[in-house]
């Protein structure tokens, strides 16, 4: 059984992960040596640039590099190019949300309306649990349109990509859905706290072969672990959630949020869970991309 930190008490029974109430970040996240830049399209709603692999390092923190051979025109061609895609895909992306919707017996059901796609794929959809008081959608990446539930998603040995699972249940009694952690993060040691800009400060440790860098944000709770052998830059990972949620809004939890975001070994993927609290409702998006594409489907979330 993997130890906790010290300093936290992560009950073990229900995995459902907080999401970002309201908080804000940076880029896309990634482990410790790949670079980030990917030719991903987010379509949507909610509309965010695309950020790359389970890299999220140095160089990304300096920035990606640019081509400077690029012309001005060739820069607006591209533009040009990337609007027109965004534009269709987020048409395609919109009808699937729409026929979500319609199926889910759970009315006015919030969803997230905002998923980054290669260029070429589109937005698959299949309800696996649906009643008036829960419901989960798993979300796809398929090369083709398909429907809703199409058995080339279901079927059993699929190899369809699930790019992101979310689900809301109904509690009794939420606090005994042991999802949240308990944290106290108002007196940090000087010599565990780093600086995560715009007045959040986050506590570093280490325990049981793993990093943890642990912040809040309003009512939300954000850790990030890491394989201490992997020495993945989990600070510079932060500071870019941190500076994306400053200009992106999460929904507000009545009362908690938690996101998680943990790197296996060698750091080359990347698991994040966002789960939140709306009085008995609790909300929880799963994904295995990059922790900026996860935020930005939080982000996206409406009724």
């Amino acid at each position: 059984m993997k130890k906790q930190p010290l300093w936290i008490t992560i009950p073990v029974t229900t995995a459902v992960l907080l999401a970002l109430a309201g908080c804000g970040g940076p880029d896309s996240n990634a482990a410790s040596s790949e670079n980030s830049s990917s030719p991903t399209t987010t379509v949507g709603e909610q509309t965010q640039s695309g950020s790359g692999g389970a890299d999220f390092s140095n160089e990304n923190e300096a920035g990606t590099q640019e081509n400077t051979n690029t012309t001005d025109s060739e820069e607006t061609s591209g533009s040009k190019a990337n609007d027109n895609q965004a534009a269709a895909g987020q048409v395609g992306v919109n009808e699937v949300i729409q026929q979500v919707r319609n199926q889910l017996t759970m009315k006015d059901a919030s969803l997230p309306t905002s998923f980054t796609l290669e260029k070429g794929e589109h937005l698959g959809a299949a309800i696996p649990s649906n009643t008036a008081d829960a419901f989960k959608v798993n979300f796809y990446a398929t090369t083709q349109s398909v429907a809703i539930n199409d058995a080339s998603l279901t079927a059993s040995g699929s190899k369809v990509p699930v790019l992101a699972s979310y689900e809301m249940k109904t509690y009794k009694d939420p606090n005994q859905s042991e999802i949240f952690p308990e944290t106290d993060l108002k007196d940090i040691p000087t010599d565990m706290a780093v600086d995560l800009g715009h007045g959040i400060q986050g506590l570093s440790e280490g325990a049981a072969g793993s990093q943890y860098l642990t912040w809040q944000e309003g009512r939300w709770t954000l850790q990030i672990r890491s394989v201490s052998e992997d020495k993945m830059n989990n600070p510079g990972i932060a500071k870019k959630m941190v500076e994306y949620l400053e200009s992106h809004t999460l929904p507000v939890p009545k009362d908690k949020g938690y996101i998680n975001v943990e790197y296996p070994s060698g750091g080359k993927s990347v698991h994040v869970t966002i789960s939140w609290q709306d009085g008995h409702k609790i909300y929880q998006l799963k994904t295995n991309q990059v922790p900026l594409e996860a935020l930005g489907m939080a982000v996206s979330v409406k009724s």
